[in-house]
């Protein structure tokens, strides 16, 4: 296919060019009625873009011009059997996942890694999750990739689950082994879903992690725009015809779970975005890598920074391939501010505010930087002086401790299902010592990277409730609860 095209984004523009006369939404009549705040600032075309149902434009739900055209050139790309834009992320696609392959009462097989995401899918489905605990790389302290001799095993015991969900690469660019986790839920008769958020380049260059796509996974799920050129909020999902899946009821799935007033800037950026990383992404990435390698290699050599890389293929047993445009930079040794452990978190809050440099996501031991096709060596070397000042004033030199894990505590007691706590009644309490023994009705979770801590419908015993409460002392970002402070949890009655 002539992968230099961009159909959907063309056809738009031809639209775009008739000049018609709209008499229907959006109500801002093609900028005309915008305000002059908005306007100014981000110009007529987007608003022109920023169209309806109308005739020749396609229809995200029942595609069959140009945005079919646009799909079936990202299903050619990745080497899918169909793929399908999504314009509410792949938070969207995890639920789509979820709700087209396992039904009210049915199990599913769920890495405990999960982003809190699936959860809704879980409330939506009313599925029964059945957890596989996660690894730990104990180099960095962060949680990696399932078992499969583990996941395996967990399938065995649960040979009526209809699906297996699992979460790779993690937020650190550490990816599993996806055609062995294939492999072992094909065996047993069970589709794999994989939410591969983190993955859209992967594939797209010969010294990056291959894509899920093509190796075994029955539907995966990648956020186009957290390393590509498209709009927040876009991602898309393939689907491979393994016989596992019935594609009729994935489309279903997408109808229900979609808004049927699709933002067509959006899409059309997922449009382009596919048409750049096939015919320039060979060169993009040439350039990525060489931003995140220098980055990786500069970094190291500054004291008391460590910055993983493709060694921990060799280190760690649950990671397959390692994805180096992910940069971990470790805050290892004696760090101290305003006379205190310098954690990640505040190490993010004082590049934030001192540097004027945002990054991705921060841990106890750590901060992670995302070099994607809109970095280059002026914002590398940015954030390397500002590491290098950050050593001179905050390192104090070597210090033999353990690494500041950021790992989930054990998987909690499941007293009732996702949807059964969900619309079970339930009351207001404060976050102290007498909520341990109660039964969460909410998701409680540290942000990024989303992954759920307790969930609803667990119990809170002692070592998840001391969990929350030093991760919450140290700086840590909590999402999820109704109140963002975590004064009080929701519980059931």
């Amino acid at each position: 296919m002539d992968q230099r095209r961009a159909p959907y984004f063309e056809g738009l523009l031809k639209y775009i060019n008739q000049g018609r006369t709209a008499f229907h939404m959006p109500g801002h009549n093609r900028g005309k009625g915008v305000h002059p705040l908005l306007k100014d600032f981000l110009g007529e075309n987007v608003f022109l873009l920023d169209l309806t149902e109308v005739e020749g434009v396609d229809y995200l739900h029942k595609a069959t011009g140009i945005l079919k055209e646009a799909q079936d050139l990202l299903s050619d790309l990745y080497g899918s059997t169909e793929s399908f834009f999504l314009i509410n992320g792949s938070t969207g696609g995890n639920h789509a996942m979820i709700f087209s392959t396992v039904g009210d009462g049915e199990k599913i097989i769920l890495g405990r890694n999960s982003h809190r995401s699936a959860l809704g899918g879980l409330i939506v489905s009313g599925a029964v999750p059945v957890y596989v605990p996660v690894e730990v790389n104990s180099r960095i302290g962060v949680t990696t990739n399932l078992d499969p001799g583990k996941l395996e095993e967990t399938i065995k015991n649960n040979t009526d689950a209809k699906a297996v969900f699992i979460t790779t690469p993690n937020y650190y660019g550490m990816t599993g082994n996806v055609k062995l986790y294939a492999d072992i839920a094909h065996k047993y008769n069970m589709p794999l879903l994989v939410d591969e958020a983190h993955g859209a380049h992967y594939g797209m260059h010969p010294e990056l992690p291959e894509t899920a796509v093509r190796q075994g996974a029955d539907l995966v799920v990648q956020s186009a725009h957290k390393t590509l050129a498209s709009m927040t909020q876009t991602s898309w999902i393939h689907y491979n015809d393994n016989g596992f899946i019935d594609l009729a009821r994935l489309k279903m799935a997408l109808q229900v779970l979609q808004s049927t007033s699709p933002n067509y800037v959006l899409l059309s950026s997922l449009d382009v975005a596919r048409m750049q990383l096939a015919t320039e992404g060979k060169i993009i990435y040439d350039r990525v890598l060489d931003v995140a390698r220098y980055l990786r290699k500069t970094l190291n050599e500054i004291p008391g920074i460590f910055v993983i890389g493709k060694e921990v293929e060799e280190t760690d047993p649950f990671v397959s391939v390692y994805d180096e445009t992910k940069i971990v930079i470790s805050f290892e040794g004696k760090w101290e501010y305003n006379k205190g452990r310098m954690y990640g978190y505040i190490a993010e809050k004082i590049l934030n505010h001192e540097y004027n440099i945002e990054v991705e996501l921060s841990d106890p031991h750590n901060v992670l930087a995302f070099i994607t096709v809109g970095h280059y060596m002026d914002d590398a070397k940015v954030l390397v002086d500002a590491i290098k000042d950050m050593s001179k004033k905050y390192y104090k030199g070597e210090e033999t401790r353990g690494v500041d894990y950021h790992i989930l505590p054990h998987i909690p007691e499941v007293v009732l299902t996702p949807r059964e706590a969900f619309f079970a009644k339930s009351e207001m309490v404060a976050f102290d010592e007498n909520v341990i023994g109660r039964v969460c009705a909410e998701v409680v979770s540290l942000y990024p990277p989303g992954i759920p801590i307790v969930a609803p419908g667990e119990r809170i015993d002692r070592e998840i409730y001391e969990f929350i409460k030093e991760r919450i002392t140290q700086g840590a970002e909590v999402q999820g609860p109704i109140d963002p402070e975590l004064n009080y949890i929701k519980v059931i009655k």
